[in-house]
């Protein structure tokens, strides 16, 4: 009896704690907790509060992705102090689980039921209807500014106590006291820009052919992002939102990755998709890659346009790489998007990853003419009067919001202690703080929102519906990027901060390594080895081109954070590279081949399978016995093979091996080696010596005996006449 008295005791202090929001001694740890329920919002109405505002009402849907069954939930919403600083908005964006204990007592409504039971991987949507300012149970908004909301669940999981199995915290500003006057906007309204970044995931093509047979593509995604995923939403919602409010486009600005376009292009010619197993199959987005392709000509028509690095090439680490040539590949073709889109660019404008370069990529910049960066505010170093800024000798800075840019910025989906956050949402709140209780005369925000946006369609299309009614309201008021870009520098600024974290954040440094020496192999190529041949009219540029952007690719930003999948990238175009080097090498003869003199030349039969003319080097080991010439450099014509005869000195006779193989100038090697056996019939000059040395002391020692035989003879004729 004592026992259960005491198991009964816990349970309704579990309980008790639970509905006051408080932890208690015993209770699951964070990450146990982040794993009940998921928390996905469909609708927050309304998004910005206003004085004709009587309640809040959220809905969506949650789902039990823990271990175990979840009883008796229920739901409240509760918030946290106003925030009028920005500070505060940090605190609230960086540590969300802390709107708990923001108020004491918490300001709430009453928990409602959602669910009896939840069984794993089951899903049920609420909704809850909280009013703003009444007696009991609401949240009482009569203040403007921004408050921290937090969506609490609470439940008992099988085997467990009454605790808080999920939540989704949020920022909820409200421009005017719902029940007061309508909200006064500014003599002079913050002017707002915002980037709408068009780029895929990830570079898709791994073998573009310069023969012109159609390109293989990793997978097939980019067909689904552009039919009805990622970014066919980006660029349908704005489409749709542009023909509902035809000032809507004037404070977008579209950052589009050259290579995107290039892709999608080919796309629309047919294309293969290569499967796990190395083969591959008919793509079947072509047609779906035109309709996307044709709806952002028309929506990029005499509009912002940003043209990125191509691939959003990473330029900060390929500087660092010494891979300075691909660097300016990336920056140069940036001219292809008014060729595909019709719209001119804006000119040497640069969006990096993270918002800031390191000085060395900075020098490279301005050294080819007048740039402008735009940059993390946070990154620019003593600032001073208004944007842009002047950084030095044909360097500027347009500088985006850091605190709006964080809002956006997605978060983990749980943090540790099971808040899920609503990052549209945030940026929603963060940018009516600034054009609503920040404003300052001529200030300008620049919005950056993730460079590959995940939103949905429904939190995109409450974005800009955001944005138009705080247009319409004149609390802010567009304003072209192009108009900044084009125009004075109008403060100045010492530098852009690249910290190491910044560096850590590169494609890593071995990758690097790897795309800059693939690089260098690149133009040697090109500049040293292969040739145009007059029967097959090839230039040798258009033959390495495709490999050439693949190696670009390879170095995307796509990659931070992916080191496995950055190490395969570069090496699928070392791969190529050694393919194509591969068509160029030296036939075995496939037989023994016999020398019948000390000056016998090597029989060589070297082939090459590519449509230019290359210039190699022939090298031979060193093998016992031959002496042969060395730094025999041949042409071998287009397609053809041609025999070659390597002066050689043969030293001695009998049977060896040779291993000969071919190289350019600059020893990367060119195809495989060849082994020939040789038989040697022939005397050396060694054996000659011997021999001839043998034969003139042979003739000496005969001579010597023949004339000690005619003295022998002579003395005894001598004698017998004597004796007469």
């Amino acid at each position: 009896m004592t026992t259960r008295l005491r198991r009964a005791g816990l349970a309704a202090l579990a309980a008790v704690c639970a509905v006051l929001g408080a932890p208690m001694t015993g209770q699951p740890a964070a990450a146990e907790l982040a794993a009940r329920l998921r928390v996905d919002i469909d609708q927050l109405v309304p998004r910005v509060v206003e004085a004709s505002t009587q309640a809040v009402t959220i809905s969506g849907r949650i789902t039990n992705s823990g271990d175990r069954r979840v009883d008796k939930i229920e739901v409240r919403l509760q918030r946290g102090d106003v925030l009028d600083t920005e500070a505060g908005l940090r605190t609230a964006l960086s540590d969300p689980q802390r709107t708990d204990a923001l108020t004491r007592p918490a300001i709430s409504s009453a928990f409602q039921p959602v669910a009896g039971a939840l069984d794993r991987d089951q899903s049920v949507p609420f909704t809850i209807t909280v009013p703003v300012n009444s007696d009991k149970g609401a949240l009482k908004l009569d203040k403007r500014g921004v408050y921290p909301v937090v969506l609490n669940f609470n439940g008992v999981p099988d085997y467990g106590r009454a605790e808080r199995v999920g939540a989704l915290s949020t920022l909820l500003p409200v421009l005017a006291v719902p029940g007061g006057g309508a909200a006064v906007p500014p003599a002079q309204p913050t002017q707002l820009s915002v980037l709408w970044p068009l780029i895929d995931e990830r570079p898709r093509r791994v073998q573009t052919p310069s023969d012109g047979s159609r390109t293989v593509f990793a997978d097939d995604g980019l067909s689904a992002s552009l039919s009805s995923g990622r970014l066919f939403t980006l660029v349908d919602t704005v489409r749709t939102a542009a023909a509902a409010n035809a000032s809507a486009l004037r404070s977008l600005c579209f950052a589009i990755d050259p290579d995107l376009l290039d892709t999608v292009t080919e796309m629309t010619a047919g294309y293969y998709v290569r499967a796990a197993d190395g083969t591959v199959f008919p793509g079947n987005g072509a047609h779906t890659a035109q309709l996307w392709l044709d709806r952002v000509k028309e929506l990029t028509r005499g509009q912002c346009v940003i043209a990125l690095p191509y691939a959003d090439v990473d330029l900060a680490a390929l500087t660092r790489a010494n891979a300075g040539a691909l660097v300016d590949i990336a920056l140069r073709e940036t001219a292809s998007v008014e060729a595909t889109l019709g719209t001119k660019p804006l000119t040497s404008t640069v969006w990096p990853d993270g918002g800031t370069l390191d000085q060395r990529t900075l020098s490279i910049l301005a050294a080819s003419g007048r740039t402008t960066v735009i940059s993390d505010a946070a990154k620019v170093t003593e600032p001073q009067g208004d944007l842009p800024y002047t950084l030095g000798q044909n360097l500027r800075a347009i500088p985006y919001d850091q605190l709006v840019a964080s809002s956006l910025a997605p978060k983990a989906q749980v943090d540790d202690a099971g808040v899920k956050t609503s990052s549209i949402q945030n940026g929603l709140a963060t940018l009516v703080f600034r054009g609503g209780f920040q404003s300052a005369p001529g200030q300008s925000v620049l919005v950056a929102p993730p460079r590959r946006w995940s939103a949905t369609s429904a939190e995109l299309t409450v974005f800009l519906q955001t944005m138009w009614s705080l247009e319409s309201q004149g609390f802010i008021r567009p304003l072209g990027l192009d108009g900044l870009v084009s125009g004075p520098d109008r403060g100045t600024a010492t530098a852009l901060e690249y910290t190491a974290t910044d560096s850590a954040a590169e494609v890593p440094a071995p990758v690097t390594a790897q795309i800059a020496a693939v690089d260098a192999v690149q133009r040697d190529l090109v500049e040293n080895v292969l040739f145009e041949d007059d029967t097959r009219q090839v230039d040798p540029k258009d033959l390495i081109k495709p490999m050439r952007y693949a190696l670009v690719r390879s170095g995307s930003t796509a990659w931070r954070g992916e080191p496995d999948l950055a190490r395969r990238a570069a090496g699928a175009v070392d791969d190529q590279v050694k393919a194509l080097l591969a068509q160029v090498s030296v036939t075995d003869a496939g037989r023994p081949l016999s020398l019948a003199s000390k000056d016998s030349p090597l029989p060589v039969f070297i082939t090459n399978g590519l449509p230019v003319t290359v210039r190699a080097k022939i090298n031979v080991g060193v093998t016992a016995g031959l002496k042969p010439e060395q730094a025999v450099v041949v042409r071998i014509p287009a397609q053809a093979g041609i025999p070659r005869y390597l002066p050689a000195e043969v030293t001695r006779s009998g049977r060896f091996t040779v291993t000969i193989w071919l190289t350019t100038d600059s020893g990367t090697l060119l195809g495989k080696s060849s082994r020939l056996e040789l038989n040697s019939t022939s005397y050396g000059s060694i054996t000659i010596a011997v021999t001839g040395t043998a034969a003139g002391v042979l003739v000496i020692l005969v001579g010597l005996r023949l004339f000690r035989r005619i003295r022998a003879a002579g003395r005894a004729r001598a004698a017998a006449e004597s004796d007469l």
